[in-house]
This record gives C-alpha cells, structure tokens and sequence, in this order.
C-alpha cells in the first residue's frame, strides 16, 4: 500500500493523530503525577482517566486501520490504477476485483463467454456472458419463472471500446463527477470480464433506483445468492464502491464466495479487503 497516496492520506493522518493524543494523555498523567503536591487519590484519579482517554484513542487507531483496509485497500486511485496482467486475471478467477482503481490490460477479452440468447430472456441480440455464469444465470432465471416472475438480461459483456464509448457520452452528458458515479471507465467495468449482468423484468425495464422497490428487483436482492451472484453496488457501500446503487446490476463470483458475502454484508472491496 503506497503510505500517501491520495486514497489512503487521511486515514494516515488520522492515526498519527490517535498516537499523538495516546501518548500526550500518558505524558500529562505522568507529570502530573510527579508533582508532589497532589495527593495519593488525586493521583489514582488523573491515571485512571488518562488511562480510559488511552484506551479510546487505541480504538480509534484500530478502527481508522480497518477503515484503510476496507475502504484504500491498495493505495491506487482513478488516476493511477493497479492494471492486472493475464496472469492475475486467470488466478483471481470469479473473484477478481474489477473497478476504477483495478483494471484490466488493454484489449483484454475474457475466454469461455457465450451467447446468452435462446438460453434466457434477453433485450438484444448476441449477448454473451461467461459460460459458467450463463448456466447460473439461466437457473436463476427459471426459478424466478416458477414465481411469477419474468426477468430480463438487458446487458452482459462489453468489449472495451464500447465501454469507453459509455464513458465518454456519460461525462459529455452529466459533467466528470456525476458521470464517474454512474458508468465505470473503459478497462474498469465488471462488464469487460464477462462476469456482470445487468437484470430488470417485464414490468420495468428501466436501469434506475425504483426498480429495487418492485417485486423484481426485491426477488433479486433475496435469492441472487443461491445462483453464485451478488448485488454488485448496494445503497450503504457509495463510499466504497464509488457507484451509485445500482439494483440492476449483479456480479458472478459463485456461489460458494455469494453465500459469504450476502451473510457478511459486505460489498466485494470489503471481502476482499478482509480476506487478504
């Protein structure tokens, strides 16, 4: 981790500062309890209450590390990205971590992707998927079916010159910091590897925060897990994940990693930070 880099500045200042106030408090007990003209109880009282004032600042220190854990993690930013080589990709499996501080080598294009149509209901033609993510996609696809439920894959791999095509109209649209809330830069988006999938329904198909609240979309939140993906940008994880929620769009990780991750309530830059 790259000690001050941008991401990871003020979660360093912060534990200087929890070490600063530990040791002041320590100093100020022991001056104080060098003066000879305080008496054995007053003594007692300015260490206990030192002491307590210690033992907060040490919590503090713990929390600001996990804080850095959870939320820096490596010390990459936007602007100087971590990009991954064929190596790490094939090793980190349905678990690697994609985003604006993670991405893919140029002109990647993930092996095993297949086409999606024919197999479940889809918006478009040739759409394609990771073949092993494809099969779970279809199961989940006709359980919902048995429920009433009709859902829709509306978007699954990207080559990256689409992607930065998304990217750059997004900017133009809403303006650099709005629009890097919305639509992952080319080489950072989950929809490069093959392993994202965009999902909505019959009844609504529009990629927007309403859809959480339909039938649909609470279908998803519940039951997404058994068939290997997870809600990929929850409402409680902007800050981390950098995303605005995004109900509709799930990732493949498998369902044994699923499972965990639903149980721990983490999103996968916190799992992942945790498993390291």
């Amino acid at each position: 981790m790259k000690f001050w880099s941008k991401d990871t500045k003020k979660v360093r200042f912060g534990l200087i500062f929890c070490y600063f106030c530990m040791d002041l408090s320590i100093l100020n007990c022991v001056k104080k309890m060098e003066n000879k003209r305080l008496n054995v109880d007053m003594t007692k009282r300015l260490w206990n209450r030192n002491r307590i004032f210690a033992h907060i600042a040490s919590l503090l220190v713990v929390l600001l590390a996990l804080y850095s854990e959870a939320g820096a993690q490596t010390g990459y930013s936007e602007k100087n990205p971590y990009i991954y080589t064929i190596q790490e990709i094939e090793q980190g499996s349905f678990m690697l971590l994609v985003n604006k501080t993670h991405r893919l080598p140029e002109g990647f294009v993930p092996q095993n992707l297949q086409c999606a149509n024919g197999r479940v209901r889809c918006d478009k033609e040739n759409m394609l998927l990771n073949v092993t993510a494809l099969d779970c996609l279809e199961q989940m696809f006709a359980a919902a079916k048995k429920e009433g439920i009709e859902l829709i894959f509306f978007d699954g791999w990207r080559e990256e010159a689409l992607q930065r095509l998304y990217y750059t109209n997004k900017i133009a649209e809403k303006g650099h910091s709005l629009a890097t809330t919305l639509v992952a830069p080319p080489r950072g988006s989950e929809h490069e590897l093959g392993l994202a999938a965009d999902i909505l329904s019959t009844l609504h198909k529009m990629r927007d925060g309403h859809f959480a609240l339909t039938s649909t979309g609470k279908w998803l939140i519940a039951n997404c897990w058994k068939y290997g993906f997870i809600l990929r940008y929850p409402q409680d994880k902007i800050e981390i994940t950098r995303f605005l929620f995004e109900p509709w769009h799930y990732r493949f990780v498998g369902v044994e990693e699923a499972k965990k991750i639903t149980e721990s309530g983490l999103c996968l830059e916190e799992y992942i930070a945790k498993k390291r």
